[in-house]
């Protein structure tokens, strides 16, 4: 006669499930802050080849108009002026318009800016790349003195462009000569810059 026996359930214990536990959340905890620099180095790399995009469209701009494209700025009321009436060198607001795209196609469309999907302001106009046009700016009621206006210029060439990094400050880093740089880790403070007379984000003199 044939004895039915049960058979016996395999299961983890509580110790195995915890040691399971334990090691995903390790493997996640060493993951996700590589996965976020990724994105940051992803974003910095896009970054640099919009703004060479747009330096390209703005030199054969200048090629065909004998000048560069002023900038536009976005007021205090929300409406976005054709171009700037006074200067305000600190103003985040400043953006290359339409003249690239408009009659003439120098580029197909402005990109925006990567990192400033976070930033807040009175227009999406400031989700575009800081753009000046320096000769423009220093001919503006407000415009620092002209000694100073001419460093602006002998530093940077006829136009300067900038991101707002992964620090999402623009403008002000700039200004400071803060300029962004991954060796100094992959968050650090600096304006992603690209200027006429440099075509890569380096301190200038």
């Amino acid at each position: 006669m044939k004895t039915l026996t049960r058979n016996k359930i395999q299961a983890f214990t509580l110790i195995e499930l915890l040691i399971v536990v334990a090691i995903i959340a390790i493997l996640a905890a060493i993951a996700v802050p590589n996965f976020l620099e990724a994105q940051t180095r992803s974003k910095v790399t896009r970054t640099k080849a919009d703004l060479r995009s747009l330096a390209t469209a703005i030199e054969a701009y200048r090629i065909d108009a004998n000048k560069y494209p002023p900038h536009g700025r976005v007021t205090i009321t929300n409406d976005v002026e054709e171009v700037a009436t006074a200067a305000a060198f600190t103003d985040e607001n400043e953006f290359v318009a339409f003249w690239i795209t408009t009659p003439i196609a120098y580029i197909t469309s402005i990109p925006s800016d990567p990192f400033a999907d976070k930033l807040t302001g009175p227009s999406p106009q400031i989700k575009y790349f800081d753009y000046i046009n320096l000769l423009n700016h220093i001919s503006l009621p407000g415009a620092p003195p002209l000694a100073v206006a001419q460093a602006f210029v002998d530093q940077w060439g006829q136009w300067r462009m900038s991101g707002c990094g992964p620090d999402l400050d623009r403008g002000e880093d700039t200004k400071n000569n803060i300029i962004y740089d991954p060796t100094n880790g992959t968050v650090s403070d600096g304006d992603v810059v690209r200027c006429q007379l440099r075509s890569e984000s380096v301190p200038h003199p």
